[in-house]
């Protein structure tokens, strides 16, 4: 019997089960047959309180109807187009419709809504019925049903921390932190350190959420030694802020890989030592760096802002000196690239996300409540993501450019002079 004809045959309590099934699975696979095993649990309470009875129930006082096997419906979810079979109801008084999926209905808002909610819950078993609330509303799981969903989210997440990436061939490593109150009764936040990439063949992976205080060089040492014991192999770029903890991990364990300082927080740093009247002319110069034709050209405007700005505005232009060659190494990729990987915006987007999520949970009861939600949401992004064109004119461009960066290093000739001071 395959697989969609033994589920045909499920009970409500026995779709429950399916979700231990997932573990082990990708992840894309275990958000959509997650969404579809709730979704099947519902319509399957939906049809039991329109029947006054459970499948296989007798009752002489139940109203007429009966099941009558089930029809396969297409329904969009955050992570995916899901099939899901709907039971069909015949010889009723009036009829069996569902609130979940009324007839002209393609998408369901409520199964949108209810995925996150079983991060943001903190995957409680009381807060994680309450989220499932708005799916089906008064008829319910039973609580062993829902302790089982629970467990399962908790376990693939566990198991999706420690899978093996030896078949992972990351091109571009995308590494930042973010800030979240983790723990009832500390007002201190910690920061969740998160590792990102992209593949080989341009698509983009999340590869690691991690726990680690205050960003320290051994948090961030902690997070790069789990991907190379996990058989992480060593990225072609590495895109970053200019977290000092996070660069000195980086030259530790991976010395001759190059590195991309994000040009958008570099632009920051710059303007917030410059008076407000002046901003928006400094911000045109800094963008004919960080957005010029060419390497040559960044270089021409980054000597030219010196000349301009180097009295005006000395501490300014010493900010940007410090670290501006690695502000450049994404003009050695290739060009289709650049806007991608010039800026750690592919992260700093989807924190955006998170804050909005788990501004309404406040702090979370432990770790993994906290590291699952930001899990949850950044996976939501990820299969969002376009990525990138990789043909092999891009992959042999990246190749070079590693060998070039070793060879023939950037360099800004005021900035060194200022990095030797």
């Amino acid at each position: 019997m395959d697989y969609s004809t033994r589920r045909n045959d499920l009970t409500s309590e026995e779709l429950g089960f399916e979700l231990e099934e997932l573990f082990g699975q990708p992840l894309e696979f275990f958000a959509r047959e997650g969404a579809r095993v709730l979704l099947e649990v519902a319509l399957e309470e939906e049809v039991s309180e329109f029947l006054e009875r459970g499948r296989y129930e007798r009752r002489a006082d139940a109203p007429s109807g009966y099941r009558n096997g089930k029809k396969n419906r297409k329904v969009q979810c955050g992570s995916g187009e899901v099939e899901v079979r709907r039971p069909k109801v015949t010889g009723a008084e009036r009829e069996f419709y569902s609130r979940l999926l009324q007839r002209w209905q393609r998408k369901s808002d409520a199964l949108l809504e209810v995925i996150p909610l079983l991060y943001v819950e903190g995957l409680s078993t009381r807060d994680f019925k309450r989220a499932l609330k708005p799916l089906w509303g008064k008829s319910g799981l039973s609580r062993s049903s829902i302790s089982r969903a629970n467990q399962a989210l908790k376990e693939s997440f566990e198991k999706w921390r420690r899978r093996d990436l030896s078949g992972e061939e990351i091109v571009y490593l995308f590494l930042d932190g973010y800030y979240l109150g983790v723990r009832m009764g500390v007002r201190e936040k910690e920061g969740l350190l998160l590792a990102h990439g992209v593949r080989r063949d341009g698509s983009r992976v999340l590869l690691a959420v991690h726990l680690g205080g205050r960003e320290s060089t051994e948090s961030w040492k902690g997070v790069l030694d789990d991907l190379t014991e996990r058989g992480l192999k060593a990225p072609r770029l590495v895109i970053t802020d200019g977290n000092p903890g996070l660069i000195r991990a980086l030259k530790d364990i991976w010395p001759d890989v190059p590195r991309q300082r994000c040009t958008v927080h570099k632009t920051r740093n710059v303007l917030a030592r410059v008076p407000r009247k002046h901003r928006e002319q400094v911000k045109r110069a800094l963008n004919k760096i960080f957005h010029a034709a060419s390497l040559e050209d960044a270089l021409r405007a980054a000597n030219e802002f010196e000349r301009k700005y180097g009295k005006l505005f000395p501490t300014a232009t010493e900010v940007l000196g410090k670290g501006l060659s690695d502000c450049l190494t994404f003009y050695r990729y290739p060009e289709r690239h650049w806007k991608r990987i010039r800026t750690s915006n592919v992260l700093e987007r989807a924190f955006r996300e998170v804050r909005r999520r788990t501004d309404v949970v406040g702090r979370f009861p432990d770790e993994m409540s906290a590291m699952a939600v930001v899990f949850g949401v950044l996976e939501e992004d990820r299969l969002k993501w376009r990525g990138l064109r990789m043909a092999d004119e891009e992959n042999e461009r990246i190749e070079a450019a590693v060998i070039h960066l070793r060879m023939e290093p950037i360099v800004v000739e005021w900035a060194e002079l200022l990095k030797a001071a």
